[in-house]
């Protein structure tokens, strides 16, 4: 098993002043996610568990503490090469899609390598390729509105897993579907999770499909209240 550490973070902290009072919404977080691991982040709304996943993926700024990705500490870097950098090594999946609605499926999947510098053509083969995995070969042509709500989230995680990430940050990423959808795009993040030795994190509310990750953690107001032992592989 490939133990590589792919991010983790240390006494992370995030607090905000409301009013002049002074806020706390994660108080010391320290983690570490290797690779291929999944992990899922549970905990009751407000309790911080989105916010610390735009802190790992550097989309917003700490109060204090470190985020180290692939052995460096995006606090270290400035804006630009910060985005490099999550271009080079992390996915994100939101609740929302954010597909381009102008774009085709083909398009939306090879925006991440085009934003890179790679040429058209080798951007286009790999997004055809990513498409194949999630199942929707036959829907590269169509356009957002012509897919279906699993369609588009599951062109969202082509486009998420084209530049073949070190990690995968999903925030609620079933939370628009129905529950036959959720449970198809869910394991589908957990197959290509496992086929592609990516790190997936995933921010959900829903409990059945979080015990299904190799490892679970609870956030209870701005901390981490349990991380069960690791299954033995």
């Amino acid at each position: 098993m490939n133990n590589q550490t792919v991010l983790e973070c240390h006494k992370l902290t995030k607090h905000y002043l409301d009013a002049g009072r002074k806020v706390e919404v994660l108080r010391g977080i320290d983690l570490q996610v290797d690779a291929g691991e999944s992990l899922s982040i549970i905990g009751a709304s407000g309790s911080g568990k989105s916010t610390l996943l735009h802190l790992l993926g550097g989309l917003d700024q700490a109060s204090s503490g470190d985020v180290v990705i692939m052995g460096k500490n995006i606090h270290q870097m400035n804006a630009v090469e910060q985005g490099k950098w999550r271009n080079h090594h992390l996915g994100f999946i939101y609740q929302f899609h954010h597909l381009l609605a102008e774009f085709s499926a083909l398009e939306n999947v090879a925006m991440p390598l085009l934003i890179r510098g790679i040429s058209k053509s080798d951007a286009l083969t790999a997004a055809k390729e990513m498409i194949g995995k999630v199942g929707l070969s036959e829907r590269v042509s169509h356009k957002p509105s012509e897919l279906s709500g699993g369609e588009r989230q599951r062109i969202a995680i082509a486009r998420a897993l084209v530049t073949r990430p070190a990690c995968i940050l999903a925030d609620e990423p079933t939370g628009n579907l129905d529950e036959e959808n959720a449970e198809k795009v869910y394991q589908l993040m957990l197959d290509l999770n496992r086929e592609l030795n990516t790190s997936l994190i995933v921010v959900t509310h829903d409990r059945t499909l979080a015990s299904r990750a190799s490892r679970q953690l609870t956030i209870v107001n701005g901390q981490i209240e349990s991380i069960p032992q690791r299954e033995i592989a």
